[in-house]
Order: C-alpha cells, then structure tokens, then sequence
C-alpha cells in the first residue's frame, strides 16, 4: 500500500487502467453499481477518483488512519444530546452500515438512513440523500 501512496502517478494510472479496482479499493463501493446508473453519476466517481490527487500528499495520513482506525475505543453515544441523522448503504465496502444503525440506536432520538445499494459513495442515491439532509437540517 504504501509505494501506491508514495508515486501520484502510479495512482493516477491505476485509475484509468484499473479503475474498477480502483472504485472498490480507495471508494469503498463494488464498480458493478457503476452500470446502469446516470453518466453524471459515472462522472462523479471518476471526479472523486481524480480529487483525491496528490496522493503522495495524503500518504501519511491515510496510513495513521488505516493504524487508528482499527483501535479506536467506543465513544459514550448515549450521552450526545442533539439531533442526529447517521446515512450508509449495505454494501458501503468499508463497512459503515452496521456502524451508522448502532450509532443512530445509541443516541436519543437519532435517525438512521439505510440504503441496501449505493457503496461506500452513496452511488444512486446521492439527490435522495442530500434532500433526507437538507429536510434534517430544516
């Protein structure tokens, strides 16, 4: 992982010549999602592929996350006193889903937004998502 995160222009060609892996590996969704949806959703994608460039620049962060993350102690959720709305999708490839229904189960009067597809970047369900937001914020 870590020569990936050191060359920008190794990252850049594995998203044009492997960019199915790539949809799976750094976004966390199945590239199969990628079917059937509209153009400006493919386009979405590839711009969240391209976005994360520089990668060499992210390179120490993203390994202190893939080390922290797996440790990280349970917070007291049941003492947040605001509202809240939590959103995954099933198939979120970095397994978000059970987290954000425990997190909504844990504090009072939290919402849970569960969609069965969509990947870890809400593939088809962006608009449907940003709306539940905005009716939330309201």
């Amino acid at each position: 992982m870590d020569i990936g995160l050191r060359s920008d222009f190794l990252f850049w060609a594995m998203g044009r010549l492997a960019r199915a892996t790539m949809i799976r590996a750094i976004l966390g969704t199945p590239p199969a999602l990628e079917q059937g949806v509209s153009p400006a959703e493919q386009v979405r994608l590839q711009m969240m592929l391209d976005h994360i460039q520089p990668i060499s620049q992210r390179r120490v962060g993203l390994l202190n996350e893939a080390v922290v993350v797996p440790s990280l102690q349970r917070y007291a959720l049941e003492r947040i006193n605001v509202p809240t709305l939590t959103i995954s999708f099933a198939d979120d490839l970095y397994g978000t889903y059970d987290g954000a229904r425990y997190t909504a189960e844990q504090i009072r009067g939290a919402r849970f937004l569960g969609y069965p597809t969509g990947g870890h970047m809400g593939v088809g369900h962006q608009q449907d998502a940003f709306n539940e937001i905005t009716r939330f914020l309201k």
